[in-house]
């Protein structure tokens, strides 16, 4: 597995499917090496992690550094010419256009996972996670679309997690898109699964508990669902909003909070563990998932659904695949926050309907979606990449 970087050392939605697809593919017999670049000072170069899977990781420039950019490319390509070689005839399976292109460069014959466009995310947050000089800004958004666009176009396989995924590789490469293999991204349904949670002081006074999960930039729509709350608050007068996450925006957020006088109703509580993740989901009345852009496939929208609670989205990215066969109802007409407010409000105001979504998810979703439904097509795509290689 060849990625930018992979759970835990960083807990996004492709780092976490990146780990989880990792380890059910060792527990069915498999021998998987990630590769991706060292995200914390303190992780080790290389490991094996209780769960059997082995990571390699390589050393980037600081990101404050001048020369972070143009060695970005450099360091990667060294890494992954040294670990493929390593591999041998292992299968390569590459989620991330950076470490997938030193691949397409030597027309090395691998896999490649279209988890979103890279080159669009970096258009959307240049500002705040990525901050580029004006004048380089549209060269590198142009080079990282080429280079993606390469990187579909030699794959031998590719893995699309959503038809909304699909139509972005379509504008990338059609033709890529035609060949795509649909396999939604797995989730971990031994840890997310219905149960029982506690509510702290502050949540337990909650009527209702709404809770979201959010990388905290300006795409996952935080902004817009703290300004749909005034609105919700006029309806359902006791309701709280707890934030999980960080991010560039976090100070803009909080000081959102205050404008609009949420003090007492809206509480970020940063980064939280996978155990505190699942006790949110059981304990929220509604998950909302407020994404303004690129939701390639909507791990956190599963994750609550596998814990039993109803998630109410907006029509943005695959959200819509995940929700709208369930209740359409969840899906916001919008996503302003005048429409993510009319959804919660409509949703959360009729009990008999939220304890009717109850009894549609659970074990439903985690007949669908857990890994070990899933896994088995990974394997499926592994081994007519080799039939594939071994008619050449």
């Amino acid at each position: 597995m060849l990625t930018n970087a992979v759970a835990p050392d960083k807990l996004g939605g492709l780092e976490r499917i990146v780990r989880e697809l990792a380890a059910e593919l060792v527990q069915r017999g498999s021998r998987v090496t990630v590769l991706a670049k060292r995200v914390n000072d303190g992780d080790p170069r290389d490991e094996t992690g209780d769960d059997g899977v082995v990571v390699e990781r390589y050393r980037l420039a600081s990101r404050s550094s001048r020369l972070f950019a143009p060695m970005y490319p450099i360091h990667t390509a060294r890494a992954v010419r040294s670990s493929v070689r390593r591999a041998g005839t292992a299968v390569l399976h590459a989620h991330f256009p950076v470490p997938a292109l030193p691949l397409a460069l030597g027309r090395k014959p691998y896999v490649y996972s279209f988890h979103a466009p890279v080159y669009r995310e970096l258009l959307l947050e240049r500002h705040t996670r990525y901050p580029l000089a004006r004048p380089l800004q549209p060269v590198a958004v142009e080079g990282l679309r080429r280079a993606e666009r390469l990187v579909v176009r030699r794959a031998t396989r590719i893995i699309v997690l959503s038809e909304y995924a699909r139509s972005e590789l379509h504008l990338l490469d059609p033709r890529a898109a035609e060949r795509a293999t649909l396999i939604a991204g797995g989730i971990d349904t031994d840890r997310f699964s219905p149960g029982s949670g506690r509510r702290d002081a502050w949540s337990a006074e909650a009527e209702p508990l709404i809770f979201t999960a959010r990388r905290l930039t300006p795409r996952t729509g935080v902004l817009e669902l703290l300004s749909a709350m005034p609105t919700i608050l006029r309806s359902l007068p006791r309701a709280r909003l707890a934030i999980a996450g960080a991010g560039s925006s976090e100070s803009l957020l909080r000081e959102r909070v205050i404008q609009l006088g949420l003090a007492g109703s809206v509480r970020f509580v940063g980064r939280i563990s996978d155990a505190d993740l699942v006790n949110s989901y059981r304990t929220a009345d509604l998950v909302v998932i407020p994404s303004q852009a690129l939701e390639g496939f909507g791990l956190t929208t599963a994750e609550a659904l596998a814990c039993g609670t109803p998630v109410v989205g907006t029509p943005i990215g695959a959200t819509p695949e995940l929700l709208a066969g369930i209740d359409a109802g969840l899906v916001a007409a919008d996503a302003t926050p005048e429409g993510i407010a009319a959804a919660v409000v409509e949703v959360l105001s009729d009990s008999g309907r939220v304890a009717g979504i109850r009894r549609k998810l659970g074990e439903a979703v985690a007949s669908e979606l857990s890994w070990r439904s899933v896994a088995p097509r990974y394997l499926e795509e592994y081994r007519q990449f080799s039939a594939a290689l071994a008619r050449r």
